[in-house]
Order: structure tokens, then C-alpha cells, then sequence
């Protein structure tokens, strides 16, 4: 490693232990693990290239998720959450194949595809975190078979998003 290599990872660990600490707080103030934040920190910041950048986004996003479960458990039973398990199944089987999909499309994409897909998604992500939320809980659109269809559509999206994003699953899944 050279002298310049060196000075540029000294440089970037506290860079990157900053940026890391101002994602868990973003992320956590909105329910997210922070993987819409990491992302554009990586590519930009850190100079990784798309792919690897989606990658690693998707390994820490993990980590995060699997960390802050205790925590929120705390907030909301699991039994709470449980008494839910049809549509978490729904969503679950979408969101698999979903994944399988995004994620043999994001290794086949040329960088600058993926920048562009990626750039268009957290677009699209701030937009729908901007307008899309109520304070009020809603009735269902759906019911009965047309739910389990509908959550097995939403779910293969969300995996498609979340694959080619690297996220576990997004803002639009359980993350």
C-alpha cells in the first residue's frame, strides 16, 4: 500500500465512523436501518463502484436490522407483530422472489445503469417518504384473496428495489 493509499484510509475511518453515526440517527428517527443514507456515502464519499456499493450496503443493512430487533421488540411484542403473520407471509413470499430477481438483474447491469437505477430509486424513496405517510391508520384497499395476491405483487417489488438498492428490505418493507 502506498503512502497516498495510507493517508486516504486514515482519513476515511473517521470519516466513516461520522457518517456511520449520522445514518443511525437519520435512520432511526424514521425507521429505517439507514441503508437509503449509507448508500450515496459509499459511492460518493468512499468511492466504491455500484455493484460492490449495493453489496456492502446489503451486508451492513443486515447487521442493523439484526441489531436493532431487540430494541424494537421492546417497542412492539412480537406477538403484536405475529397476530399479523398471513400478510407477513404474503409480503415474505413476494419479497424473496423479488430479491432472486433484483439481484441477478443488478449483477448483469452495467455501472452506469445501476448508478442511473439507483439515483431514480432514492428519488422516488425521498418522494414517497415526503408525501406518502399519515399520522392515521387506514382501512385495508383490499381483502381476502385479492390482499394475498396484492401482497404477493408488493412484495416482489419490494425485493426488487431492495436487491438492486442493497437494503434489507427499505423504507418500503420491515426495515
Amino acid at each position: 500500500m502506498t503512502d497516498t493509499a495510507n493517508t486516504t484510509l486514515a482519513h476515511s475511518k473517521p470519516a466513516a465512523f461520522l457518517g456511520g453515526g449520522v445514518i443511525g440517527a437519520l435512520g432511526g428517527l424514521i425507521g429505517l436501518g439507514g441503508a437509503e443514507f449509507r448508500r450515496p456515502l459509499l459511492i460518493g464519499l468512499f468511492g466504491f463502484p455500484g455493484l460492490e456499493a449495493v453489496i456492502l450496503n446489503k451486508a451492513m443493512s443486515l447487521v442493523v436490522v439484526a441489531t436493532a430487533l431487540p430494541f424494537r421488540t421492546a417497542a412492539v411484542p412480537f406477538a403484536d407483530v405475529l397476530a399479523h403473520w398471513p400478510i407477513i407471509v404474503n409480503l415474505l413470499a413476494g419479497s424473496l422472489l423479488g430479491a432472486w430477481f433484483g439481484a441477478g438483474w443488478a449483477t448483469r447491469l452495467r455501472s452506469e445503469t445501476l448508478y442511473r437505477v439507483i439515483a431514480i430509486m432514492l428519488v422516488a424513496i425521498a418522494v414517497v417518504l415526503m408525501v406518502g405517510h399519515e399520522a392515521s391508520a387506514r382501512q385495508p384497499l383490499v381483502a381476502g384473496g385479492l390482499q394475498i395476491v396484492a401482497g404477493v405483487i408488493a412484495g416482489f417489488i419490494i425485493g426488487i428495489v431492495a436487491a438492486l438498492l442493497g437494503v434489507a428490505p427499505g423504507p418500503m418493507g420491515a426495515a
